[in-house]
């Protein structure tokens, strides 16, 4: 079986995800902040009127979040 991953590094870790998996990849754009929201969430974006939120992963996992770039 023929598979294709796209692959990312947090914190010097390569993880990789089915690519299947994913809809699209954008570049980044800045985000909303939130209020009372857990520190791993970086905010929220609007994507052609649907409102999503944005996961810092590395902050989620417990490590130094991330700062984007």
């Amino acid at each position: 079986m023929h598979r294709e991953l796209i692959t990312f590094e947090i914190a010097g870790q390569i993880f990789a995800l089915d690519i299947m998996s994913i809809r699209e990849i954008r570049a980044w754009t800045p985000v909303t902040p939130m209020p009372r929201v857990p520190s791993y969430v970086a905010g929220v974006v609007n994507l052609r009127g649907t409102v999503l939120p944005v996961i810092d992963l590395a902050a989620r996992l417990g490590w130094t979040p991330t700062e984007a770039t």
